[in-house]
Order: C-alpha cells, then structure tokens, then sequence
C-alpha cells in the first residue's frame, strides 16, 4: 500500500511539474510574438509620420495628382488638368481631364536611414480612362492617375535624406517645393514611382491643411 501511495505522489508531481513548464513557455512565446510586433511598427517610419498627403506638380500650369497615404500603405488619390483652350459648343468653359483612384503599398524596406523602397500591390480608378461626360459647359474626361502609370516600384525619402544622392528626375520635379536653393538634405517626404519618374512632394496632413 505505501508503494502504491509513492508511486501515486511521484506521478503527481511529475505532472504538475510538466503543467508548470507549459504554463512558462506559452507566456515566453506571447511576449516573443509582441515583441517582434512592436519591432514591426517601430520599423515602419508610416507608422511614426501618421498620414502624409503628397502633391506631383510642375508647379506651373493647371495640373495636379493629389495622393493621401496611411500608414497602413494604403491611399487615394485625385488628378486633374484644366485646359482651357480645348472648348467647343458643349464645353465653351474647357475640358478637365480627371481621375479618382485608390491603391496599397507593401509596408516599406529600409535601403538606408532615410531612404525605403515600397512595392505597388494594387491601383484602382473609380472611372474607366476615356470616358467623356459634359456638365455646366465643361467637358470632363476620365484619365489615368498622372505620374503612377506605370508605378511597380515605389521610392520613399524620409525628411534629412541627402539631396546629392538622390535622382535627377526626381529632384526635377520637386525643386518647385524648395524655396531657393536646393538644400543639403530634403526638408519634407519624398515618393518617387521609378518606372514613370515621376516625383511626389509629402508633409504629413496636419502640417498641409
């Protein structure tokens, strides 16, 4: 009988010891897996901008592509070009080349401190390009979202990036947004769509309205 007892008391503690182990790991596991993903959001400089709203122009004529990102890589976007001097009798006001559009970002790989590369997951217009619609004696005219035609890869410059090292085409298109000369490092957000070359100027949403 008391070899019955001893055996029976091992057993028990053998288990309860075994409980213990499972207990410490899963609570081990719980805080790897939360600190990875407060690494995570560290990582992404989206996350600690907020939402930025960047501007492609030539800050010159009567064109303009409007693109707000979140931080979640997601964003919307509006361009429109006026032109005046396209009229006729159903549109003695012009015409306005329009589109609306949406799209996702992949979350940003960091090349260096303040350069990250993002890929185009998806792009998406609210109206077919071509289609031609008249209201108030203005033509309007669906179009594709002027500078990211052709966008699959996705530059991003982070505020400080050195102006020398970055590309022509982009610094062509932004120099606009520089007042005077352009400085040793860039005082706002850059996006720059490879493929179209095309340059975006950003600040965060507060600071543009």
């Amino acid at each position: 009988m008391k070899k019955l007892l001893s055996a029976a008391l091992a057993l028990a503690l053998r288990l309860g010891a075994g409980c213990t182990r499972t207990e410490t790991n899963t609570t081990s596991s719980n805080q790897t897996e939360g600190a990875q993903s407060t690494e995570a959001e560290q990582e992404n400089p989206l996350t600690e901008a907020g939402a930025l709203n960047f501007v492609f122009s030539s800050g010159a004529g009567g064109w303009s592509t409007q693109l707000n990102l979140q931080p979640d890589g997601t964003f919307t976007g509006h361009y429109e070009d006026t032109d005046l001097g396209d009229m006729g009798e159903e549109n003695p006001d012009g015409t306005v080349y329009i589109c609306d559009f949406s799209g996702s970002f992949s979350q940003p790989g960091m090349v260096e401190d303040h350069f990250w590369t993002m890929s185009l997951e998806y792009l998406s217009t609210q109206q077919e390009p071509g289609e031609v619609t008249y209201e108030e004696g203005i033509k309007y005219v669906s179009a594709e979202p002027n500078g990211l035609e052709q966008a699959r890869e996705v530059w991003l410059y982070l505020p400080g990036a050195a102006t020398k090292d970055l590309p022509e085409e982009f610094l062509s298109w932004t120099t606009s947004a520089f007042s005077g000369e352009v400085p040793e490092q860039l005082p706002f957000y850059g996006l720059y769509s490879v493929s179209d070359q095309s340059g975006f100027v950003g600040f965060p949403v507060e600071e543009s309205a």
